[in-house]
């Protein structure tokens, strides 16, 4: 007889004598009881973002647009961000991209009401991020299950662009378990 199968053979004894042992020690101590009405639900977390009353999860911000911009002007205008999930997160604005050679700034303000993000002047509020629109990321910012927080997004032509050149910006935001 090989070695393995002498091996094998003894492990099998060994289990089952090791069955026999559980077996009878288990039934002078084993009981059992069913507990009932135990539901477990996951939570969902869910993040919208658009004007006043009318977010959603694919918005057009059509209120941020500058029509023939010149090195200076600017653009403002508030941004609502809702966490739509039954838990609270934390959200940030991952990216922002741009489809055209533009030479943007970008000014996002965390603040109380639209009136601290007025069309004209300073946002009033906590800075997020100043830079390249290209470049744009947040920290990130907690949300309660159902509250929403303004975003105040302001963007300034740089010096030089490109006459009649016009593009689309794209803000992406990232919403985590808190």
């Amino acid at each position: 007889m090989a070695t393995h199968h002498r091996w094998a053979l003894a492990a099998v004894a060994v289990a089952g004598v090791s069955v026999l042992s559980v077996q009878q020690t288990g039934a002078l101590w084993s009981d059992s009881a069913s507990l009932d009405g135990t539901t477990l639900t996951s939570g969902s977390l869910g993040i919208e973002v658009g004007a006043s009353g009318a977010t959603s999860s694919a918005y057009t911000f059509v209120d941020l647009t500058g029509p023939n911009m010149m090195s200076g002007d600017y653009v403002q205008h508030p941004l609502h961000v809702l966490n739509t999930g039954t838990e609270a997160m934390q959200y940030r604005l991952e990216s922002a991209t741009l489809d055209a050679d533009l030479p943007l700034q970008l000014q996002v303000t965390a603040v109380s009401s639209e009136a601290e993000c007025p069309a004209s002047g300073d946002a009033v509020g906590d800075d997020l991020y100043s830079g390249s629109l290209t470049n744009a990321t947040t920290t990130y910012r907690a949300l309660s299950s159902g509250a929403s927080e303004i975003l105040c997004f302001g963007v300034t032509m740089g010096e030089n662009p490109t006459v009649g050149e016009q593009g689309t910006a794209t803000f992406t935001f990232q919403g985590t378990q808190s």
